[in-house]
C-alpha cells in the first residue's frame, strides 16, 4: 500500500484534505476486502483480480466514477500501467449511451426514440466487459432494424464523449496560420509524432498506451494516422491502435482485431467468437474521429466508414467527406 506516497500526491497536486481521505478509506477497505479473500495487494493484483475488485465495488454500491478516479491515479503513480489502462475499458463507455439516446430523439423523434428506450437498460459503470458487449450488439441490431441507414449513421456518428470543443481550438488556430489544409495536416503529424517521442523518452503513459520506439516509427511512416491525409475533396484517417505495442506484436488476426479496437462497448467481443457486433457500430467511432474537423471547419461533416477491428479489416480508417466545404487549397 503506497497511501503516505499518495498523500504526497493529492498535497503536491492542491486536492483538498477531503478528496484524500475519500481515497485512503477506499484503498484501506478494498485492501481488507483483498485480504480477507487470499489475495494480493493492489499493487500486485492482475487483470482479472482487478475485475473482481470491480465486482466487489458494483456489489457495494461504490461503482462511481470518484471511486474509479481513485484507483485510476493509485495505478497511475505506482507506475502500474497495465491495470491503470485496464480501468480504462470501463471508464470509456461513461455517458455515451445517453448522448446517443439524446441525439436519437433529434433524428427521429420522441415519440420513435422512447420506443427505442424503453425496449434497452443502459449498463451502470462497473457492468462486466463481456455483459457490456452483449448490450452493444442487441442495441446496434435494434438500432439497425428500426432505423434507415441515413438515420443511423446519423445518430451514431457525434460527439458522444462529449468532448468540449475547446480541446480542439488550438488545432483550429493552427489551422488558420497554416497555408493549406495539406500544410496544416503535414504539421499536425510532425507534432503528434514529437509528441509521442517525448512520452516515450519520458516513459510515461500516452493516453492509454505505452510508447516504444516502435510505436513512433509505425505512426512516423503513415500521415493517416494521428492526421490525415487530403485526397479529391476527402480526409482520409486511420486511427491508432488503442494498443499499438500489442498491436505490433500480434501474430494473429484475432489479437490484432482486438488490440486495434478502442471502443469499450465492442472490443471484447472480438475475443469471443460466438458473437459478432455490427461494424456498423463504429460509426460512433467515426463521430469522435471526425469532430477535431467538425471544429476546425464549424460544420457536421459527413463521415464513412472503411475499415474496421470488428470486420477484422486490419486498421479502423475513414473517410470525411469535405466537398462544399471551403478549406485552404
Amino acid at each position: 500500500m503506497n497511501l503516505e506516497k499518495m498523500k504526497i500526491w493529492y498535497k503536491t497536486n492542491h486536492l483538498k484534505d477531503e478528496d484524500f481521505l475519500f481515497a485512503e478509506k477506499l484503498i484501506r477497505e478494498l485492501e481488507g476486502f483483498l485480504q480477507e479473500q487470499h489475495f494480493p495487494t493492489l499493487e500486485d493484483l492482475t487483470e482479472d483480480e482487478l475485475d473482481m475488485v470491480i465486482r466487489y465495488l458494483l456489489f457495494t454500491g461504490q461503482n462511481t466514477i470518484p471511486s474509479f478516479v481513485v484507483l485510476m491515479r493509485y495505478y497511475r503513480l505506482i507506475g502500474h500501467h497495465d491495470l491503470f489502462i485496464h480501468l480504462t475499458k470501463y471508464t470509456g463507455a461513461i455517458g455515451v449511451v445517453e448522448s446517443i439516446l439524446k441525439k436519437l430523439e433529434r433524428v427521429i423523434g420522441k415519440e420513435r426514440a422512447d420506443r427505442i428506450h424503453s425496449d434497452i437498460e443502459i449498463p451502470v459503470l462497473g457492468t462486466d466487459l463481456h455483459d457490456i458487449t452483449v448490450f452493444t450488439k442487441e442495441f446496434i441490431e435494434m438500432l439497425e432494424k428500426t432505423l434507415s441507414e441515413s438515420e443511423m449513421r446519423r445518430v451514431l456518428a457525434d460527439n458522444h464523449h462529449q468532448i468540449p470543443k475547446e480541446a480542439f481550438m488550438q488545432e483550429k488556430i493552427y489551422y488558420e496560420a497554416a497555408p493549406t489544409l495539406e500544410a496544416y495536416l503535414k504539421d499536425l503529424h510532425e507534432r503528434k509524432v514529437k509528441e509521442l517521442t517525448t512520452f516515450m523518452e519520458e516513459k510515461r503513459v500516452w493516453f492509454e498506451q505505452e510508447i516504444t520506439q516502435d510505436v513512433v516509427d509505425y505512426v512516423k511512416s503513415n500521415q493517416e494516422i494521428m492526421s490525415a491525409v487530403l485526397i479529391d475533396d476527402a480526409l482520409y484517417i486511420t486511427k491508432i491502435p488503442y494498443d499499438t505495442k500489442k498491436f505490433l506484436e500480434s501474430d494473429n488476426d484475432d489479437d490484432q482485431a482486438y488490440y486495434l479496437c478502442h471502443c469499450p462497448f465492442a472490443r471484447e467481443a472480438l475475443r469471443h467468437k460466438e458473437f459478432k457486433i455490427s461494424a456498423n457500430w463504429c460509426y460512433c467511432s467515426g463521430g469522435f474521429t471526425k469532430f477535431p474537423f467538425d471544429v476546425i471547419f464549424e460544420k457536421d461533416l459527413k463521415i464513412e466508414m472503411l475499415e474496421s477491428a470488428l470486420r477484422k479489416d486490419g486498421s479502423c480508417r475513414f473517410k470525411i467527406d469535405l466537398s462544399g466545404v471551403d478549406y485552404k487549397k
